[in-house]
């Protein structure tokens, strides 16, 4: 009966261990791609985007992280959004269109001083109140 119980509960700490991750995600690359205008102005440019394209068509509420692809000519294109929502492939497609200006801004990923591709995270807050017309 010891032996059975001891058994389980080294059992329960290895799986408890084992699906512990960890908060870093490995990268290819030595120095991250930024856009070459500045941080301000790409949220200014994201903040458009959005206010074009999400306040009529779309209802989203809460953190959403944009996944951008940058490749090593300094082209980005978003390829992905978390979390998952209805229509979520229709306002990537919309936001990759209203950005297409923007995509050509970016500075590459650099590994051993050549440019790589690479993942950008953006992160946006959407608070968007829903209400009918009478």
């Amino acid at each position: 009966m010891k032996n059975t119980f001891l058994f389980l509960l080294l059992f329960a700490a290895s799986l408890f261990g084992a699906q512990q991750k960890t908060d870093t995600i490995p990268k290819d690359w030595e120095k991250d791609a930024f856009y070459k205008l500045g941080k301000e102005k790409l949220d200014k440019d994201f903040k458009r985007a959005i206010t074009y394209t999400v306040a009529e068509n779309y209802v989203i509420n809460g953190v959403v992280t944009f996944a951008l692809y940058i490749n090593e000519n300094g082209l980005a294109k978003i390829i992905d959004i978390k979390p998952k929502f209805k229509n979520d492939q229709l306002l990537l497609d919309d936001l990759n269109y209203v950005l297409r200006k923007t995509h050509k801004n970016w500075q590459p990923a650099q590994k051993e001083n050549k440019a790589v591709n690479s993942i950008y995270y953006y992160k946006i807050n959407f608070t968007t109140e829903v209400y009918d017309h009478d």
